[in-house]
């Protein structure tokens, strides 16, 4: 059993832990250290700056920084081999003789600065970042530890999920004043003893890479890169109420989520058009001889809502085949026998509900048995059209009455379900279980990965002696500093340059040399519907967003496919991407000044510089 190893800092770094006979830098020396590298090149440079000069290693320890408060990046370091590399080492080495005699060298490391926040970036911000350490044995010199791979010993770190206690400072908070939550099985789980490693947590390797120290001796560091990129995927973790609080809400079932995102949801929309309808036809110009405009417009609404009515009809027939298989064979036959409590009520729903003479059980059936006719259908729905199907059921309408005299008439909205108790029926009659795959839950892991609170993180390191047995446990290092994982947009992060080349002769001598080299292939249903939305102009679409009287419905018509005689085609467009640059630019600016008039972004949104002599045409 041994009871002499250690983890400590990285050893260059050992000068920098202060007084050993202060008990708070005897734990920083005992604490694994967090690099930060600047370019795509981290590894080489982290290579040859061990080979080198490795007393550097403090100008790349992580310390808190934005884009607009960059640290001095240090100097890269030097690619030395051979006899060179000898003397350039022995230089070295004879130099920090000098610097250090007579006393002894002490210092501070920059991780942590009061008000500032240590934040790893991503690799597309051109950050990187590694965990070093070393293994030592207390014992004179302190030696390293080889890690015997023939006894199953390896070395890892792991990443612990901190809840900040009460009292702990929300700036920098101190990992012995937070709940570290291990990840295991993708899920966060509290930490009774944060000092050992939880069953089945998840481990991520350390790799050896070895230097001469200043004594000659070859000595051997232990890194890990860190995965910032992996952020939202910790974060979409799920994880236990904090210390003392509230539990937090049971997770929405898969298959309920599926039913929001394929039933529940569809039918509010649809009656958002039919309530916008009534709307919209009420607010016509009273002084109209007739209501055939609001008779026109309430139409169209309902024929909208009909053929969205069908292919809803569709996907809630197949949900209740899949979760419901009695309620869903008692549609095929007719007949409710055999259901238990909670199914009968869904199935009272279903045969209570009707509309235009049939129940939404019927309906069921009915959009079941031309689910082929409305997979194929092509055209814009219209009564009578034998390309969709015969029979109507619409789960909300909006009607127009005439009004005395020829006035104009009333509007008004009605509803054949209701959506809230047909979604609790249907929830409390499925089985406990499910068998089936579970449906990936999008929207609660996006909210998940965009917390409204900092989320903090920190690192351990874990040596592991399986051949010891269970009298040696995992040994594991003090935590690292407390950090964040930035997101890809984070406001504080740098970015990497990004420069798009405009075209710079924008005549029509210069714009015709370039190749119309980036082809879009169309089908038939979307040439027809790009032909008739090419026939608009920028004024149709500002118009049909207008109150009353400026209000004017887009005439979108049929949007039949596009055909020649009968037969129908699609479309190879080639366009210049060059010339597709402008034209989204132009767009841009466009979109951008109009809604700078409710967000007032425009001086936080672009900078133009001047570039004297930069002429389309050479003079």
């Amino acid at each position: 059993m041994e009871g002499h190893l250690e983890w400590t800092m990285a050893a260059p770094l050992w000068q920098f832990t202060g007084d050993p006979q202060n008990a708070e830098d005897r734990r920083q020396f005992r604490t694994p250290t967090i690099l930060r590298f600047a370019t795509d090149s981290f590894m080489p440079d982290f290579i040859n700056l061990l080979s080198t000069e490795a007393q550097r290693l403090s100008e790349f320890v992580a310390a808190p920084e934005t884009w607009s408060s960059p640290p001095n990046e240090p100097a890269p370091p030097a690619s030395k081999s051979g006899m060179a590399l000898v003397l350039f080492r022995a230089r070295n080495a004879a130099v920090r003789k000098l610097q250090s005699r007579g006393s002894r060298v002490l210092g501070q490391l920059p991780t942590t600065v009061p008000g500032k926040v240590l934040k790893l970036y991503q690799p597309a911000h051109g950050r990187f970042y590694l965990i070093a350490t070393c293994l030592v044995c207390r014992v004179l010199g302190l030696p390293d530890r080889r890690i015997d791979a023939g006894a199953q010993e390896r070395v890892s770190f792991v990443i612990r999920l901190l809840q900040p206690q009460v009292g702990a400072d929300p700036q920098n908070p101190d990992p012995r004043q937070c709940d570290e939550l291990a990840l295991v099985n993708g899920a966060w789980q509290a930490l009774i003893d944060p000092a050992t490693l939880a069953p089945g947590e998840e481990q991520r390797p350390l790799s050896p890479a070895a230097y001469v120290a200043d004594d000659q001796r070859r000595r051997r560091l232990l890194v890990g890169l860190v995965p910032v990129g992996d952020r939202e995927r910790l974060l979409q973790a799920t994880q236990p109420g904090p210390t003392g609080g509230s539990p937090p809400p049971p997770l929405v079932d898969g298959r309920q989520m599926l039913l929001k995102a394929q039933v529940i949801y569809p039918l509010k929309t649809l009656e958002d058009i039919a309530k916008t309808a009534a709307a919209d036809a009420t607010n016509q110009n009273p002084q109209a001889p007739s209501g055939d405009q609001a008779k026109a417009m309430v139409a169209i609404a309902n024929h909208r809502i009909q053929a969205v009515s069908y292919y809803v009809l569709l996907d809630l027939g197949k949900f209740l085949a899949a979760n419901l298989p009695n309620v869903a064979a008692a549609i095929a036959t007719g007949s409710p026998a055999n259901l238990a409590l909670a199914e009968q009520a869904v199935w009272n729903t279903l045969s209570q509900t009707s509309d235009s003479g049939h129940s939404l059980a019927q309906a069921l059936k009915l959009a079941s048995a031309a689910e082929s006719k409305l997979e194929a259908a092509t055209t814009t729905y219209q009564p009578g059209d034998t390309n969709w199907p015969s029979f109507q059921f619409q789960f909300y309408r909006a009607t127009y009455i005439d009004g005395p005299g020829g006035q104009l008439g009333t509007t008004s909205s009605s509803s054949a379900i209701d959506r809230a108790e047909l979604e609790q029926q249907i929830v409390a009659a499925m089985p406990a279980g499910n068998a089936n795959p579970p449906f990936p839950v999008r929207t609660v892991a996006q909210a998940n990965a965009n917390p409204q609170q900092p989320v903090w993180f920190t690192m351990r390191c874990v040596l592991e002696r399986p051949a010891c047995g269970a009298l040696t446990p995992p040994l594991v290092s003090e935590a690292t500093v407390a950090f964040q994982l930035a997101a890809y947009f984070d406001p504080d992060a740098p970015s990497r340059p990004i420069r798009i080349g405009l075209p710079v002769d924008t005549t029509p001598a210069g714009l015709r040399k370039f190749d119309k080299n980036t082809a879009f292939v169309m089908s038939d249903t979307l040439c027809g519907q790009v032909s008739k939305m090419s026939g608009m102009s920028f004024a149709d679409l500002i118009m049909s967003v207008l109150p009353f009287p400026l209000h004017k419905d887009l005439n979108t018509g049929d949007m039949k496919p596009c055909s020649d005689g009968g037969t129908s085609f699609g479309m190879v467009c080639s366009f210049s991407i060059p010339i597709i640059t402008i034209v989204a630019l132009i767009l841009l600016i466009i979109f951008v000044k109009l809604l700078d008039i409710i967000f007032f972004w425009m001086p936080f949104f672009q900078i133009c510089l001047p570039l004297p002599k930069f002429s389309a045409k050479e003079s």
